[in-house]
């Protein structure tokens, strides 16, 4: 069993489906604007801020041998922090007021590619989950270069794709890392198959994020803040400072 082979055929399929679905042909054929753009970037902001909390519950559940990989996962998971910052910055780039993004509740669309990975380490397998790790990492490696290129052509300032571009370059790294996972982590035939089908999965999930987010900016929805996310100061005189490490 060749998982890292298993997974690099999918994806190629799978890419080709992703680069063929409405929100990037609509970025190929130069028919999307700012305003799309602006809009799939809130998102982004939205699905990267739960990543390294993901990967942190994915780590809870190796066992065995496993375990070994629980002080990489965790430390890849660190290395994502910051990545939502990126895209607020982006959109700030362009003129936008950032201040209610962050207790703003994501599209439906967002949501249930947020929801996926947490279903699947709870409620399938953790090993299932590097079917979505290896789609966000692949994918800007892969394809980032001519996405960026994309937006440029549409009047995207370089100061406005940070996020585009850090995942273009870091995730270099990271697909070294994954292979490594693969290698490792997945121990048999049902294992691979949990990851292909996380890896389709996630694809089409974020397929429809994009165009969850185009659809937004055409006709604009509001859907409310998230009261878990609307972070309320404490008085001054009881506010602790947090802890510098």
């Amino acid at each position: 069993m060749d998982a890292i082979a298993a997974l690099k055929r999918r994806f190629e399929h799978v890419m080709g489906e992703f680069n063929a679905s409405p929100a990037l042909r609509m970025l190929a054929e130069g028919r999307a604007n700012l305003a799309h753009y602006k809009s799939i970037l809130r998102e982004i902001f939205h699905y990267s801020r739960e990543d390294p909390q993901i990967q942190a519950l994915a780590a809870v559940r190796f066992r065995g041998a496993d375990r070994e990989f629980v002080k990489m996962f965790l430390k890849h998971a660190t290395m994502e922090i910051g990545h939502d910052r990126m895209a607020l910055d982006d959109l700030a780039a362009l003129g936008e007021d950032v201040s209610a993004i962050p207790s703003g509740n994501p599209l439906p669309s967002t949501m249930a590619l947020i929801a996926f990975p947490f279903y699947q380490i709870e409620h399938r397998d953790a090993v299932g989950y590097l079917g979505y790790l290896y789609f966000l990492e692949f994918m800007p490696t892969a394809h980032g270069s001519r996405y960026g290129e994309a937006l440029a052509r549409l009047g995207v300032p370089a100061k406005a794709m940070t996020f585009l571009a850090e995942h273009v370059a870091v995730d270099v790294a990271h697909n070294k890392m994954m292979e490594h996972y693969l290698a490792h982590l997945v121990h048999d035939e049902e294992g691979l198959e949990s990851v292909l089908y996380a890896l389709e999965v996630t694809a089409q999930l974020y397929a429809q994020m994009l165009w969850g987010a185009i659809q937004q900016a055409e006709r604009p929805r509001d859907y409310g803040r998230a009261r878990a996310e609307a972070v309320v100061a404490a008085p001054t005189a009881t506010k602790a400072a947090l802890p510098v490490y």
